[in-house]
């Protein structure tokens, strides 16, 4: 199953939910069957190590060529 970082249209603040269920986002909204993602909503953390080490890559290769 995927990973739900984006939060759920249920999901209120830490063991609150609209639903009455626990709550806790990294526990029970991985598994609530009622998900649904804020519409225009991004993840908490968003991971860009990949991204910087290819971009630091590539500028990189440029200095070696002439």
């Amino acid at each position: 199953m995927k990973e739900r970082l984006i939060a759920c249209i249920h999901y209120r603040c830490e063991n609150s939910c609209d639903l009455g269920r626990e709550g806790t986002f990294y526990h029970q909204c991985q598994i609530c069957k009622s998900y649904k993602p804020i519409k225009g909503g991004k993840p908490a953390k968003v991971d860009n190590r990949r991204n910087k080490r290819d971009k630091l890559d590539k500028r990189e290769m440029r200095k070696g060529e002439y």
